[in-house]
């Protein structure tokens, strides 16, 4: 029977899907959503963004042309993350006879209740820092 995000990816309309605990539940501070618009994907997606900045600034998500602040809103609602049946850092390794039982009926793993997603928003690029390091060895011919 299915397992994981697949489960909930594959529902139907009128069905429904028991949701549990994954044994590697937690805050999984290491883990943030970050919604993106779809012209930004295909760059994230093939590692062409880098997100910068100083541990006394705003970070900011940066592709080859633009520059977009980050910010992190919080929401009311409750976004569960589940990760997909095959992801093998979050495979389920051992299994009793009871959970057996229960796999004939579909069933996600939740492994992380989010609080908020990282938003982006293009803003113009802050040069201070590079004409204050041009300005420290000025060309002169």
């Amino acid at each position: 029977m299915e397992q994981g995000a697949e489960v909930v990816l594959n529902l139907q309309p009128s069905s429904s899907v028991t949701i549990s605990y994954h044994p590697l539940f937690g805050s999984h501070d290491d883990i943030m959503l970050l919604e993106l618009d779809e012209k930004l994907l295909p760059d994230t997606l093939s590692q062409r963004v880098v997100v910068r900045g100083q541990p006394d600034q705003d970070a900011v998500l940066c592709t080859k042309s633009k520059t977009y602040a980050m910010k992190f809103v919080g929401t009311s609602n409750s976004v569960l993350l589940i990760p997909p049946s095959d992801h093998s850092e979050f495979a389920d390794s051992t299994m009793d006879c009871d959970q057996k039982a229960q796999n004939q009926i579909p069933a996600a793993s939740v492994i992380k209740v989010a609080p908020g997603t990282m938003e982006i928003v293009e803003v113009a690029s802050k040069l201070d820092k590079l004409k204050y390091l041009l300005s420290m060895n000025p060309y002169s011919s």
